[in-house]
């Protein structure tokens, strides 16, 4: 190994892995009493009563839901306008209309399906004109509901792009089109080309960029902290929610969570790349 590689893995281990560790350990210290304002020592209280409460099994549970659904969607439909349309994406006013979404933040996005989606928006307003509803009373809860919808459509209109980008890139790398015309000429149907020869192919070569984003989904902040319901609530909006308590007391309890969350993800992490590692092996 070169004397630049060696700069390179310090470098990651400085910037990367001791702030992560450090930050991790102070969570942790803190989760158990051994540091804090109001702590006096060691005391396993703090997580019993986070598995008391429940609140982070629910968490869990919501924030899994809607990244496995948004996940789910995005990459169905991505699939779909790729095999069905992959010519017509390469064109710039089709494609631009498309990759527009990658430029927008998430806050953003939110912010304004709230003008779109909420009961006193733009949807809102054509529907009364339209005679559909009476009011705002008999619009539908779209944004800030149980079921997470606003959250949902923000996050497909964020991700679903960016699989398109992904899945055009495999398709153009793997000669699909080569491969599809080969197994036609073998006597293959157009359904058992997509299914036999494309998306296994697509799938093989993403599915760890596409359990990646679900985990990172698992972590969204901006978009169901503005979207989303008091309770359930995502994990991170849980764990910030708990950390920013006036009540001193509750503190520790937010870094149980996020301790929790952080366990969760990096064991999650581990596994997929070591998948990942005996496929290549």
């Amino acid at each position: 190994m070169s004397n630049k590689s060696h700069i390179g893995i310090l470098f990651f281990v400085l910037i990367g892995m001791v702030p992560f560790a450090a930050a991790f350990g102070y969570s942790l210290l803190y989760s158990f009493g051994i540091i804090g304002v109001v702590n006096d020592g060691f005391t396993l209280e703090f997580w019993a009563e986070v598995f008391r409460s429940g609140a982070f099994l629910d968490a869990l549970i919501y924030s899994v839901t809607i990244a496995l659904i948004s996940v789910f969607i995005s990459v169905t439909a991505a699939l779909w306008f790729t095999l069905k349309f992959q010519k017509k994406l390469r064109g710039k006013i089709v494609s631009f209309m498309i990759y527009l979404p990658l430029a927008i933040p998430g806050i953003v996005a939110a912010f304004f399906t709230v003008q779109i989606l909420s009961k006193s928006g733009l949807f809102s307003r054509f529907s009364y004109l339209l005679g559909f509803t009476s009011g705002i009373t008999d619009f539908p809860d779209l944004i800030n509901d149980q079921y997470a919808i606003g959250i949902i459509l923000v996050l497909i209109s964020v991700v679903m792009p960016f699989f398109v980008l992904l899945f055009l890139n495999v398709y153009d790398n793997e000669r699909l089109d080569q491969l599809t015309e080969l197994a036609r000429s073998l006597g293959a149907s157009n359904s058992q080309t997509i299914w036999r020869v494309s998306l296994p192919v697509i799938l093989r070569k993403t599915w760890t960029l596409i359990a990646l984003y679900f985990i990172f989904l698992l972590g969204a902040y901006e978009v169901p902290l503005i979207l989303g319901q008091e309770s359930p609530q995502m994990l991170s909006v849980l764990i910030v929610r708990e950390l920013k308590q006036f009540d001193l007391t509750k503190i520790s309890e937010g870094y149980v969570v996020a301790v929790m969350y952080t366990i969760l993800v990096s064991i999650a992490t581990i596994l997929l790349f070591s998948k990942r590692s005996t496929e290549n092996g």
